[in-house]
């Protein structure tokens, strides 16, 4: 199976997956420094280890919109 034809078969595979089942099967699958998952599923790589960034006031936090919306309420 040509390259190609198989990262469009694991990002069919996953995309099916729920949110929550996708994310498990990602960690499980890869530490932060891996390079397969992060190189050609960015997507799903980013959603299971979201971005941080560091605040001048306070601790790491998340810097994903759901995050980010919450702080303004």
């Amino acid at each position: 199976m040509a390259e190609k034809h198989l990262i469009e078969a694991i990002g069919k595979k996953y995309s099916a997956m729920s949110r929550n089942k996708r994310i498990k099967t990602i960690r499980s699958l890869t530490d932060e420094g891996s390079g397969f998952i992060r190189k050609f599923f960015p997507d799903f790589y980013s959603e299971a280890f979201p971005k941080r960034s560091r605040s001048a006031s306070g601790p790491w936090q998340s810097s994903s919109r759901r995050a980010l919306g919450a702080k303004t309420r």
